[in-house]
């Protein structure tokens, strides 16, 4: 089995500029000096935590992601940086902007995920509060049933070395936000 991982990337651009490439209920990762931020990515082309808006000139590192693709900008210089948009899917790269990159050919793919600190208190309108003592509480955008752990699912493009032969992970995308079971935990 063979799966292809394909890239846009781009330079010199504003995270404004790079954010109208993520469709709008992509999950936002926000990167600030001050905070983070995990948010969505609303129809007009802002983001949106569960309390309003975040300010993009504050962000100096963020990933957007879905099941489909996943975007990724940071911040090189005065509010203008590097992006990279990523998927399987050939068809939903964006058009006619950007540079393309050198398709990632990966011989197998694998899931994995991170575990997310704390439990939920309970999920309100799609977005649940992770709590834990030691960091306090976020909100991300899923329904985890209340003392329930919840963890970000990835996928890793595991290739191939022409030289050597050595199998290793070329790249990885996140996916989404899902609880967290024993079972899922642990492998």
């Amino acid at each position: 089995m063979s799966v292809v991982l394909h890239a846009v990337s781009w330079r010199d651009v504003r995270l404004d500029e790079a954010l109208t490439h993520a469709a709008p209920g992509s999950v936002a990762l926000l990167s600030t000096p001050r905070t983070y931020h995990i948010a969505l990515v609303s129809a007009s082309g802002g983001v949106k935590t569960r309390k309003g808006s975040v300010r993009l000139e504050d962000v100096f590192e963020a990933r957007f992601f879905d099941e489909c693709a996943e975007l990724r900008w940071v911040n090189i210089a005065d509010g203008r940086g590097t992006a990279v948009f990523l998927t399987e899917d050939a068809a939903v790269l964006p058009a006619g902007s950007g540079e393309r990159l050198p398709d990632v050919v990966a011989t197998d793919t694998r899931t994995g995920a991170y575990l997310l600190w704390g439990r939920s208190a309970g999920s309100v309108n799609g977005w649940t509060t992770l709590s834990s003592e030691r960091i306090g509480t976020i909100d991300i955008p899923a329904e985890i049933p209340a003392e329930q752990h919840a963890h970000v699912v990835t996928r890793e493009y595991i290739a191939q070395d022409p030289d050597h032969g050595n199998a290793y992970v070329a790249e990885e995308r996140l996916l989404r936000f899902d609880l967290a079971t024993l079972e899922n935990a642990a492998s």
